[in-house]
């Protein structure tokens, strides 16, 4: 008798569905005006949404991930949260239930505050507020160190948001030791205060087994790593320039296909420059991680000839680059451009406020001296 209750006691464990468990996130992408994506990855496959609500509301509003009418089932869940108020800000819960035997769920697990015990919040951007301030770093290649010195609690406690320019990965090999290297280390750092992120690819971004999987982990609106957005007076462009070497080159072995990509990315970047959120800024400042100009490597020219070119005249003020992984500025005239060049080297970053009068940009070494200040005084409409 003593034997057949072990095994059945066995049996019900092995039957019983062992509950999933959170690895990484959440963590909010692809902010705007009135959306954005709540991202989080579990160790198991299950169901995930998220509930929102702005400050001070009692009643959240639910939003799902599904497809076709059914919600999906996986692992890194990208939920999209549309229809938000602008400048707001919201705070939210995110749910994930999974499969039990006989076709049943589990109960609902819920996960509304991070490691310390702070809300899971977010701000939604803003085009009417009067001055915003942001960080900008490239190239810290799954340097812990580098990225601990350049980000440091004090810097960024006080900014709308940071944004890397590339090059934050030196291959992105598989999840696991992404998140060891780079993400652990965001989370870290930017929970303190909810610190909101853009991520511009940069080339070593795009290499590796799972760089394919790379907007899983940072979806855009776009559905492509480049996007657009305004917030205050300034409008954010983020090019892709893909890899700066040839897609023959020995690095992809056959697998690549950059060219034709730019080319494409060239269609959307016709359309952003006619919008009248591009037209109606104060201040437009194109991100690429790579520089971009006629004297470039493959894929910088080729980037330049399919996209910044088409950004000549526009009233760009600056565009801001890595990848040399030392500083450098390119000033307006330079290789036919009618923008000057900022590229931010690895052991810098830049410090910026915008307002009615100017954009001040300053780069900053690491250990806080001051390198250089540029202003751009605002641009008559």
């Amino acid at each position: 008798m003593k034997k057949l209750t072990i095994i059945f006691m066995m049996l019900c464990v092995a039957f019983t569905t062992r509950a999933a468990e959170f690895l990484y996130g959440p963590y909010v992408q692809a902010i705007t005006e009135d959306s954005a994506y709540i991202v989080w990855v579990t160790d198991k496959a299950t169901y995930g949404w998220v509930e929102v609500k702005a400050e001070g509301e009692k009643k959240p509003q639910t939003y799902i991930e599904s497809n076709l009418g059914l919600k999906y089932n996986r692992r890194v869940h990208r939920v999209p949260v549309k229809g938000l108020k602008a400048g707001t800000l919201y705070e939210y819960e995110i749910f994930m239930q999974q499969d039990e035997k006989g076709g049943k769920l589990t109960k609902p697990v819920s996960l509304e505050k991070n490691r310390y015990g702070n809300k899971f919040t977010f701000r939604t951007n803003d085009r009417n507020k009067e001055e915003i301030s942001f960080m900008i770093t490239a190239d810290t290649h799954y340097n812990p160190t580098l990225f601990s010195e350049l980000y440091t609690l004090e810097r960024i406690k006080d900014k709308d948001f940071v944004m890397f320019d590339g090059d934050m990965v030196t291959t992105f090999s598989n999840e696991k030791s992404h998140f060891d290297k780079l993400f652990n280390k965001i989370q870290e750092t930017f929970e303190h205060n909810n610190t909101q992120f853009y991520f511009v690819r940069g080339n070593h971004d795009a290499r590796g087994n799972h760089a394919r999987y790379f907007l899983d982990y940072y979806p855009t609106w776009t559905n492509m790593p480049y996007f657009a957005f305004r917030h205050g007076p300034v409008f954010f462009l983020a090019i892709d320039g893909g890899e700066d070497k040839p897609d023959s080159d020995i690095e992809y072995s056959g697998t690549a296909a950059f060219d034709l990509y730019r080319s494409e990315q060239g269609k959307w970047l016709e359309s952003v420059l006619e919008s009248e959120e591009f037209k109606t800024a104060t201040y437009r400042i194109i991100v690429s991680h790579i520089p971009l100009n006629e004297n470039s490597w493959h894929g910088g020219r080729h980037a330049w000839q399919h996209l910044s070119h088409r950004c000549e005249d526009k009233g760009v003020n600056i565009m801001v680059s890595g990848h040399l992984h030392r500083y450098r500025y390119i000033k307006e005239g330079t290789h036919h451009r009618t923008f000057p060049t900022l590229i931010i080297g690895a052991d810098k970053y830049l410090d910026a406020v915008a307002n009615k009068e100017a954009l001040t940009i300053k780069i900053i070494n690491k250990d806080g001296s001051l390198h250089k200040t540029f202003t751009f005084p605002a641009q008559q409409k």
